[in-house]
């Protein structure tokens, strides 16, 4: 019998076992806080976290106040970043929280 590559075991694998949801949110917070870096550049991205993804919205939060303005301006180039490099609309939405 021969062995089947990963890429086509894990999906099937992450169904069955019922945590494709939570798979998808640790995808989605980790492709955005990669997407953050390179738009903003390291420095700047330090000033963003994110906070939470649920149910398609992601929150997104800092403690300045220019860094939460600024994202609010690029929130629908972020946001259509990360649905591009995930392949679908996962993220229908962010909110910028101040924490």
């Amino acid at each position: 019998m021969p062995l089947e590559p990963i890429r086509r075991l894990l999906p099937a694998a992450i169904r069955s076992a019922g945590i494709s949801e939570q798979a998808m949110a640790a995808r989605v917070i980790y492709e955005a806080q990669q997407t953050i870096h390179r738009l903003w550049g390291e420095e700047k991205a330090a000033y963003i976290r994110v906070v939470a993804f649920s149910e398609g919205v992601l929150k997104l939060g800092s403690s300045s106040g220019a860094a939460l303005q600024e994202l609010t301006m690029q929130r629908v180039q972020i946001q259509n970043e990360i649905n591009r490099i995930l392949g679908s609309k996962v993220v229908q939405k962010i909110v910028s929280v101040s924490v």
